[in-house]
Formats: C-alpha cells, structure tokens, sequence
C-alpha cells in the first residue's frame, strides 16, 4: 500500500467522525485547517513575487468561520466587503501603495478562497435539519474522495491524452472522465443510503446527480487550480502536512470550489 492510500485511510475516519461530532468540533477543526490553508496560498504568492497581506487574510478566515458557527449567511457579503476595505487600506497606509493592486487582489483571493468554504462547510452541516445537513455535506465529501481515487487510478491505467499538461502534465482528460463516473456513482449511493436512513426522504434522483456532477466537475477544477498556483510558485507541495499528499491546500484544493456550490444548490433548490 503506497502512502497516498494510507494517509487517506487515516484521514477518511477522523473527518466523518469530526462531521459527526457536530458544529463546535466541525468549527474548530476547519478553523485550524483554514488558517494553515490560507497562510500556505500566501507561501506561494510570496514564492510568485507577489506581497500579500497575511494578518488581513487570517481576519477575514477566522471571520468567515466564526459566520458559518452562527450560520449567518447574510454576513457574508460584509465580511468580503470588509477584507477588501482592510486591505487596501493596509496597503496604502503601511506599504505606501507598491504594487497595490496586484498584492491586495492576492489577499482578497486567499482568504475568500479558504475562508468561504469553511463557512460553507459549517452551513451545509445544518441545512434542512442536523440529519439532513449531515448527508448533505458527507455526499459532498465522499464524491469528491471518489472522484479524485478514480481520476488517479483510471487516469494512471488508461490516461492517455493530456488534460493540461502546462498546470498538471500527470492529469489526462481519460482520468478526468473516470473519475466523474466514480463521483456521480458515489452520489447515487448516498442518495440512497441517505435515503434509507432517513436523512433526506425526498431527495430526488435528478437532484441527486446534478449535486454529483456539480460536486466532481468542481471539485477537479478546484484540483487543476491549486496546481496553477503551485506552478506559478515552482514548487511540488503547497507545504507539508499528510505524508503522500503534501499540505492542507494539496488536501482540501477539490473541496474549496465544490463546497460553496453544493451549499448554494441545497439552500436554493432543497432547503
């Protein structure tokens, strides 16, 4: 067993019993994996020769959590507003305005692209209902584990032809496939098995699918991202925090652009 398997299968229990666990722990634990998502996408900003901002980022993270904890979605917008206005006065008034703009955009970008997620992973666990909140954010979590395994594996057995081969050479459009079909499967099985454990009596099958294709087509994106910026850094790993998978941006880059769209999609059409 190589030891990309292992840690997964170390981290695989430990997340759903966080899940499961509740709000407080759930909250504690992704604002510990928040801050040191948010300050590794900093590392490789600076290693891009870009200035961010850092303290401005960890603010608007821990606000972002502290939202999702109380589940005040409205907030949302003030706390983007609010990072922007920070950030460039930060910028202008401590660093005399050298290259503003492009060192206050990386700020705004790291922590709504960390900090959203967290508050939308925290929201999600309690949309429609504790039960229901629990099948919802755990079909997310388990269609994103499952299409990563099978665009990895497919892709290493029938990859041929190169998906982007100037962000992630190793990724193939035959991976990418394969691991949509083992998304979409993973979401019909838990829509089955939330059903039958009562988590969401009512939930359709279309409504079903369409949660699965949103959640694996984003969730590669998000994967095909987070290489970009590790290209732009030049470097292999975001940072080092599971053996086999690198740090927390390496680990959590398929959930960030996944979890607001789910979330989003449950509260528009499901809630």
């Amino acid at each position: 067993m190589n030891q990309r398997v292992s840690s997964a299968i170390m981290a695989i229990p430990l997340a759903l019993l966080v899940i499961f666990l509740g709000r407080a722990c759930l909250a504690a634990t992704l604002l510990v994996l928040g801050l040191l998502a948010v300050r590794e996408f900093y590392n490789l900003a600076q290693f891009s020769g870009y200035g961010p901002l850092e303290q401005v980022g960890i603010i608007g993270v821990i606000a972002f959590v502290a939202l999702g904890y109380l589940g005040i979605q409205q907030g949302i917008g003030l706390v983007v507003t609010c990072i922007v206005i920070l950030s460039l006065t930060w910028q202008t008034l401590v660093f005399g305005g050298r290259n503003a703009i492009a060192n206050s955009a990386v700020t705004v970008l790291g922590s709504v692209y960390v900090g959203l997620p967290m508050a939308s992973a925290l929201m999600l666990r309690y949309a429609g209902g504790e039960r229901a909140g629990f099948g919802y954010l755990l079909m997310a979590i388990l269609t994103v584990w499952a299409t990563d395994t099978g665009a990895y594996y497919g892709g290493k057995a029938l990859g041929k032809r190169k998906l982007a081969p100037t962000v992630s050479p190793n990724k193939t459009c035959e991976g990418a496939i394969i691991g949509l079909a083992f998304g979409v499967a993973a979401g019909v099985v838990i829509r089955w098995l939330g059903a039958a454990l009562l988590w969401w009596p009512h939930l359709g099958l279309g409504h079903s699918l369409i949660l699965a294709v949103i959640t694996s087509v984003t969730g590669q994106m998000g994967d095909l991202a987070e290489s970009a910026f590790k290209r732009s850094a030049e470097v292999k790993d975001s940072g080092v925090f599971m053996p086999g998978h690198g740090g927390v941006l390496d680990r959590l880059d398929s959930l960030l652009l996944a979890l607001p769209l789910v979330y989003y999609y449950v509260r528009l059409f499901l809630s």
